[in-house]
């Protein structure tokens, strides 16, 4: 039985619950909802203002977002609007992924995102500050 503790307590090492996102960027590595394709450029970054924005891989986005403790909301979100074949499907589901999430959890590298349920919704790298 101390082995299984052990093995959760080392599991979650690391990740913390409540940690600032103010001034950092992310690149989705993984979406529930749809599958990213190679060479697809997105990113989030989270201003000091309050405001998201980022690309979701074809239009520029931006919104709001408030934190408390390990919860977000995030949105409502609007979106430049170009067409780009190929995207619009992935694009949608990335910003309707944002707006969905209702915690999260990080670490110095490594944001990740739940729905209410607690089920995850994506998985981001940090990126590099622009």
């Amino acid at each position: 039985m101390p082995l299984f503790g052990l093995v959760l307590a080392v599991g979650t090492a690391g990740m913390t619950m409540g940690a600032d996102l103010t001034g950092s960027a992310w690149q989705p590595s993984f979406m529930s909802a749809a599958e990213i394709p190679a060479g697809t450029h997105m990113v989030v970054r989270f201003n000091p203002d309050g405001r998201i924005t980022g690309n979701g891989g074809c239009n520029q986005f931006f919104g709001g977002y408030t934190i408390s403790g390990n919860t977000i909301k995030i949105g409502p979100l609007a979106s430049t609007r170009k067409g780009c074949p190929g995207l619009y499907v992935v694009e949608a589901s990335f910003l309707h992924m944002l707006q969905a999430a209702k915690s999260f959890e990080q670490d110095e590298t490594t944001l990740v995102l739940f729905d209410a349920a607690g089920d995850k919704l994506a998985q981001f790298d940090r990126a590099a500050q622009q």
